[in-house]
Protein backbone atom coordinates (compact mmCIF):
# COMPACT_ATOMS: atom_id res chain seq x y z
CA UNK A 1 0.00 0.00 0.00
CA UNK A 2 1.43 3.33 -1.09
CA UNK A 3 0.49 6.88 -0.14
CA UNK A 4 0.15 9.22 -3.12
CA UNK A 5 0.19 12.99 -2.55
CA UNK A 6 -1.49 15.33 -5.00
CA UNK A 7 -1.59 19.13 -5.31
CA UNK A 8 -2.81 21.71 -7.85
CA UNK A 9 0.25 21.09 -10.03
CA UNK A 10 -0.86 17.46 -10.55
CA UNK A 11 -4.18 18.40 -12.16
CA UNK A 12 -4.65 16.88 -15.61
CA UNK A 13 -1.83 14.35 -15.31
CA UNK A 14 -2.48 10.61 -14.92
CA UNK A 15 -1.13 8.88 -11.81
CA UNK A 16 -0.65 5.12 -11.77
CA UNK A 17 -1.51 3.32 -8.53
CA UNK A 18 -3.00 0.13 -7.13
CA UNK A 19 -6.19 -0.71 -5.28
CA UNK A 20 -5.59 -0.28 -1.57
CA UNK A 21 -3.38 2.78 -2.06
CA UNK A 22 -4.13 5.97 -0.14
CA UNK A 23 -4.34 9.37 -1.85
CA UNK A 24 -3.99 12.74 -0.15
CA UNK A 25 -5.09 15.82 -2.09
CA UNK A 26 -4.21 19.29 -0.71
CA UNK A 27 -5.60 22.45 -2.27
CA UNK A 28 -5.38 26.08 -1.10
CA UNK A 29 -8.60 27.51 0.28
CA UNK A 30 -9.66 30.87 1.73
CA UNK A 31 -12.99 30.26 3.48
CA UNK A 32 -13.52 33.98 4.17
CA UNK A 33 -13.94 34.46 0.40
CA UNK A 34 -16.96 32.15 0.44
CA UNK A 35 -15.27 29.74 -1.94
CA UNK A 36 -14.86 26.14 -0.83
CA UNK A 37 -13.74 23.01 -2.66
CA UNK A 38 -16.55 20.66 -3.70
CA UNK A 39 -15.67 17.12 -4.76
CA UNK A 40 -17.00 14.93 -7.56
CA UNK A 41 -15.68 11.43 -6.87
CA UNK A 42 -16.20 8.09 -8.64
CA UNK A 43 -17.45 4.90 -6.98
CA UNK A 44 -14.01 3.27 -6.81
CA UNK A 45 -12.78 5.96 -4.41
CA UNK A 46 -13.72 6.20 -0.69
CA UNK A 47 -13.39 9.42 1.35
CA UNK A 48 -11.43 8.94 4.59
CA UNK A 49 -11.11 12.61 5.61
CA UNK A 50 -12.16 16.03 4.33
CA UNK A 51 -10.75 18.79 6.54
CA UNK A 52 -9.55 22.37 6.52
CA UNK A 53 -6.30 23.54 8.14
CA UNK A 54 -6.07 27.29 8.52
CA UNK A 55 -3.03 29.49 8.82
CA UNK A 56 0.62 28.59 8.72
CA UNK A 57 0.71 26.77 12.04
CA UNK A 58 1.26 23.38 10.48
CA UNK A 59 -0.56 20.57 8.74
CA UNK A 60 -3.75 19.01 10.12
CA UNK A 61 -3.19 16.97 13.24
CA UNK A 62 0.01 18.81 14.17
CA UNK A 63 -1.29 21.60 16.36
CA UNK A 64 -2.97 23.64 13.65
CA UNK A 65 -5.70 25.62 15.35
CA UNK A 66 -6.87 27.46 12.26
CA UNK A 67 -6.44 30.72 14.16
CA UNK A 68 -4.75 33.49 12.26
CA UNK A 69 -5.43 36.90 10.77
CA UNK A 70 -8.96 37.31 9.39
CA UNK A 71 -9.15 36.26 5.76
CA UNK A 72 -5.94 34.27 5.87
CA UNK A 73 -6.01 31.19 3.71
CA UNK A 74 -5.20 27.62 4.53
CA UNK A 75 -5.39 24.20 2.95
CA UNK A 76 -8.29 21.83 2.24
CA UNK A 77 -7.10 18.23 2.74
CA UNK A 78 -8.94 15.31 1.17
CA UNK A 79 -7.78 11.80 2.11
CA UNK A 80 -8.99 8.92 -0.05
CA UNK A 81 -8.67 5.15 -0.29
CA UNK A 82 -8.68 3.53 -3.72
CA UNK A 83 -11.11 0.61 -3.43
CA UNK A 84 -11.73 -0.22 -7.10
CA UNK A 85 -9.61 -0.83 -10.17
CA UNK A 86 -9.95 1.27 -13.32
CA UNK A 87 -9.67 4.86 -14.44
CA UNK A 88 -10.93 7.31 -11.82
CA UNK A 89 -11.56 11.01 -12.47
CA UNK A 90 -11.45 13.15 -9.33
CA UNK A 91 -12.98 16.55 -9.92
CA UNK A 92 -12.44 19.46 -7.54
CA UNK A 93 -14.62 22.53 -7.99
CA UNK A 94 -13.94 25.82 -6.20
CA UNK A 95 -17.43 27.20 -5.66
CA UNK A 96 -19.56 29.31 -3.35
CA UNK A 97 -22.40 27.23 -1.87
CA UNK A 98 -25.06 29.63 -3.19
CA UNK A 99 -23.72 29.57 -6.77
CA UNK A 100 -24.04 26.78 -9.32
CA UNK A 101 -21.05 27.53 -11.55
CA UNK A 102 -17.60 26.89 -10.06
CA UNK A 103 -14.95 29.59 -10.20
CA UNK A 104 -12.29 26.97 -10.92
CA UNK A 105 -12.29 23.26 -11.74
CA UNK A 106 -9.39 20.83 -11.41
CA UNK A 107 -9.42 17.23 -12.64
CA UNK A 108 -7.10 14.53 -11.34
CA UNK A 109 -6.81 11.24 -13.24
CA UNK A 110 -5.98 8.06 -11.34
CA UNK A 111 -5.45 4.73 -13.04
CA UNK A 112 -5.72 1.94 -10.48
CA UNK A 113 -4.75 -1.66 -11.15
CA UNK A 114 -5.63 -4.55 -8.86
CA UNK A 115 -3.10 -5.27 -6.14
CA UNK A 116 -1.64 -8.75 -6.19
Amino acid sequence: MAKIRLAQADAGATRELRTGDAVELRLPEIPASGYRWRWRLPEGVRVVADEYAGGAEGPPGEGSSGAGPPGEGGVRRLALDIVGAGRHLLRAELVRPWQDAPRRTLTFVLHASNSD
